[in-house]
């Protein structure tokens, strides 16, 4: 019996580095391989909360802290200036606490922070507004780039994913306020999503709000609140 019981300790302790260790390559072992929540693990809590941090620019000491407006690290010759692009207004047209995006001088985008997509759960966006063109906004989906190892101890940053998806940036429900600012509401994915959009959805581990004015639009918006929540 000790010697069946040594043998089944010596098992268990070799087994269990293998099951928590993954390789330094960045790549996780096929034993550790990065497991999804599905939407039934979730607690009923998570649904209805606003997942989209500082959605309404609030942060005082920095209004677009959570928003990416750098894309200097992508290389792309036409977000190099994107920053500059963009700016904090502490009011305008009637809100308060808005982001300007001037597209005049070239194609100009900005996203949320990326948020953990739960397999089998469906969001919506809703998206105040005011613009001189027509912006194209969509979820985006990203999953993991080649060679990342995934990470949970920090935030989550875009260069370490890879943009696998977009959600439709048109047919969106408007409902329109007062002094040209309207609320857009779209949702990720789709209700009547088809098989070929589900097969491509499997893949997506994260999400974001994608707000972006095309080089041809050569327009202005400002944004006033982004929520996104869970609705399923």
């Amino acid at each position: 019996m000790k010697i069946r019981y040594a043998y089944a300790s010596l098992l268990l302790a070799i087994a269990l580095p293998l099951t928590l260790w993954s390789a330094p390559s960045g790549k996780l072992s096929s034993t550790s391989r990065l497991r999804l929540p599905s939407s039934s693990s979730l607690k009923s809590t998570d649904k209805g909360k606003n997942l989209c941090y500082n959605s309404g620019f609030d942060n005082t000491e920095k209004p677009l802290d959570g928003w990416m407006i750098d894309y200097a690290w992508t290389s792309n010759s036409h977000y190099v200036n994107n920053k500059s692009r963009i700016n904090y207004l502490p009011s305008y047209a009637g809100k308060k606490s808005v982001m300007h995006i001037n597209g005049r001088g070239g194609e100009t985008l900005v996203e949320c922070l990326p948020i953990p997509f739960v397999r089998g759960a469906r969001y919506r966006c809703t998206i105040t507004y005011k613009s001189t063109t027509s912006p194209h906004i969509y979820f985006a989906g990203y999953k993991w780039k080649p060679g990342i190892r995934p990470y949970h101890d920090k935030q989550v940053h875009l260069g370490d994913l890879r943009k696998i998806y977009k959600s439709q940036f048109r047919g969106h429900k408007v409902r329109k306020r007062t002094g040209g600012w309207k609320s857009e509401t779209f949702e990720f994915p789709m209700e009547n999503a088809s098989k070929l959009s589900l097969k491509h959805i499997k893949y997506v581990r994260f999400i974001t709000v994608y707000f972006m004015i095309i080089a041809d639009a050569r327009g202005e918006a400002w944004i006033d609140n982004v929520t996104v929540i869970r609705i399923k």
